[in-house]
């Protein structure tokens, strides 16, 4: 009776554990070419996008999946070509005809209703993701070097297309100095 949650009863509170806001925490980034110990690779390209792929997943994002689908196809989901159909009725009695036209009516409206929700999503989506690329995946040296790109404010805005020139970054020679995802 009266007790809180903080366990002091009857008007005591006993202060919770603060938690610091210190810059202790260190954000990991993935995207690397380079052990800091012997010079070797710490992650291959596939493995560090199969970690922004969990990242995505476990984001809570709506339609995640199709995010995800899309950057393992390498390409985004193209929703007017798996848009709905309208099917045409089968029945030749009248009436038995009118109420299956009406019927596929309302799936139709059903279908082309969560083919454009997804679609949106889906933009939404790529906006989300690239931002977090860039904040939490990629370290300084990648940041400035992707920034440096004259398409980075159009083709760029485009996760799929940013992990591409990612992975063609890494697979460099020339950028092998760059850190991409450290972890």
């Amino acid at each position: 009776m009266g007790r809180s949650s903080s366990g002091g009863g009857r008007g005591r509170v006993t202060p919770q554990k603060v938690k610091s806001n210190s810059s202790s925490t260190v954000v990991k980034h993935l995207f690397s070419t380079k052990d800091e110990n012997d010079g070797k690779a710490r992650l291959s390209y596939k493995d560090a996008e199969e970690r922004v792929i969990d990242y995505i997943q476990a984001s809570g994002m709506k339609c995640s999946e199709d995010m995800v689908k899309s950057i393992r196809d390498g390409k985004s989901i193209d929703f007017n070509a798996i848009a709905p159909r309208l099917n045409a009725p089968t029945q030749t009695e009248a009436v038995a005809r009118e109420t299956e036209m009406a019927q596929n009516k309302i799936l139709y409206s059903a279908k082309l209703n969560k083919n454009m929700r997804r679609s949106a999503y889906l933009e939404t989506n790529k906006r989300t993701v690239k931002s977090n690329i860039m904040l939490k995946f990629v370290t300084k040296a990648m940041d400035i070097k992707l920034r440096g790109e004259a398409d980075f404010t159009t083709t760029l805005e485009d996760p799929i297309e940013l992990l591409k020139r990612i992975e063609r970054f890494m697979k460099k020679s020339a950028d092998a100095e760059y850190d991409f995802l450290d972890f």
